[in-house]
């Protein structure tokens, strides 16, 4: 990127900016991405499996996302969420913001939820109350993690890479 592009455009406080620039490194690393957004297994307890979908550009609300990246936003939620429900196997996948952390960074957490009895541990719980029951626990291994990220990176660059017909005009 140059000075003047995205990267230019990052907070150094900010665990998702230094994702971004490099820095700081997630397990799988980067599962899928557009020029606006991207995403990589998250971390932290949220369960295998579960994708963070954040801005390239620092922004802290919605309302300041670019007219491009709102765009983009719908089909590339939609696209990840199908990718991680074939990939690992999920009946439902959950889309949460939660941005209430500073530094702000607009993002999206993509959590799995799997078929009554694919994690006993986890009770058959659903909807907040299995968010709330994850993010008591632990997180994967990282092992665990780049797994994850390569299964749903695999299904998503099948069905979905870009191509000149599905890219968002800026």
């Amino acid at each position: 990127m140059t000075a003047s592009g995205p990267l230019s455009q990052l907070h150094p406080d900010c665990l998702a900016c230094q994702i971004l620039a490099g820095t700081q490194a997630v397990s799988g690393g980067t599962i899928a991405e557009n020029a606006w957004w991207v995403a990589d297994h998250c971390v932290g307890p949220y369960g295998l499996g579960s994708v963070v979908i954040k801005t390239r550009t620092h922004r802290e609300n919605l309302w300041e996302l670019s007219m491009a990246e709102s765009a983009s936003l719908g089909p590339f939620l939609q696209q990840m969420s199908e990718a991680i429900a074939l990939a690992m196997e999920a009946e439902r996948v959950y889309i949460s913001l939660w941005v209430d952390q500073p530094p702000y960074h607009v993002h999206f957490v993509l959590q799995p939820r799997y078929p009554d009895g694919h994690n006993p541990q986890e009770l058959g719980l659903k909807g907040l109350e299995l968010q709330v029951f994850r993010t008591l626990g632990k997180p994967p291994t990282e092992a665990a993690m780049a797994e994850a990220a390569a299964r749903i990176r695999a299904v998503w660059q099948q069905k979905f890479a870009p191509t000149a017909s599905t890219q968002c005009e800026s």
